[in-house]
């Protein structure tokens, strides 16, 4: 009969091998695997169907089908829209934070498999990004605080026609015509203007990082996004975002200050 101390001994022996054995794995893993998010996809059919935030916790829920709020009094409005778009917000976080270590281990590697040179360039090609070595840089977030007060002005608090029937929370155009999309009322210079369509907000938010990650007039946002995450800094670097320019800049301040929004920025999945 072993004694004691030699159970011990085998049993840390064992768990010893197994972590080793994880680790080879992982180092001969020839394909880069996303670790797993559970998100839960989820229509709206009334104010009742999004979950109130009871924490600085939340649930991943991507809310796919929404509806008006325009009906609740300012303040629920307010609490509702909130509560249907920060899981979006931190998901989308969560993923782009994923996929950025990812791409960061992909680096330190001599070389690559054809499978994982594929993956690269294909986040290349969506970054616009010459070499692998920007693209840690270009895959930046930004605090919920910012991506709140963006998404309440340009939906103006989840009341916009976009925002309804496509989810399309930023405004983002559509130049392509075989993807998703809804024809605006006016037109530019004679053409008409298509905004994008997507199956949940967590797709409009995925598509707003991006933009901000790739976008030329973003440089010095990316830049000051590595030094601070101070929201009220950084919007000085949004001016790009809207043809408003600074007045834009002014909106985003006082949408943050009114609204008490650096209270979210702690909050996580």
């Amino acid at each position: 009969m072993r004694s004691t101390a030699q159970t011990a001994i085998l049993l840390f022996a064992v768990a010893m091998f197994g972590i080793g054995a994880l680790l080879q794995i992982a180092q001969q893993a020839s394909e880069p695997v996303q670790p797993e998010l559970s998100v839960i996809y989820q229509d709206i059919n009334s104010p009742e169907d999004i979950r109130s935030l009871e924490s600085d916790r939340v649930a991943a829920i991507a809310y796919t089908r929404v509806i008006s709020l325009q009906a609740l009094p300012v303040q629920a409005k307010k609490d509702k829209f909130i509560a249907m778009m920060l899981p979006a917000i931190l998901i989308g976080k969560q993923r782009l934070q994923q996929t950025r270590q990812q791409i960061e281990l992909l680096l330190q590697k001599t070389t690559l498999s054809d499978t994982e040179q594929a993956w690269l360039d294909q986040y290349m090609a969506r970054y616009r990004a010459d070499t692998p070595e920007q693209l840690p840089a270009k895959m930046i977030d930004m605090p919920n605080s910012i991506v709140l007060s963006q998404a309440a002005i340009e939906t103006g608090w989840g009341t916009s026609r976009f925002f309804l029937e496509g989810n399309n929370i930023f405004g983002v155009w559509s130049v392509d015509a075989r993807e998703p999309r809804i024809r605006a009322s006016e037109s530019r210079n004679g053409k008409a203007i298509y905004v994008k369509k997507y199956d949940s907000l967590l797709g409009a938010v995925d598509d707003y990082f991006m933009t901000l990650g790739r976008g030329g007039p973003y440089r010095s946002l990316r830049a000051a996004r590595s030094n601070t995450d101070n929201p009220l800094q950084l919007i000085q670097h949004l001016g790009s975002y809207s043809e408003l320019g600074d007045t834009y800049i002014k909106r985003l301040r006082n949408m943050i200050e009114y609204n008490d929004l650096q209270r979210f920025d702690n909050y996580t999945l």
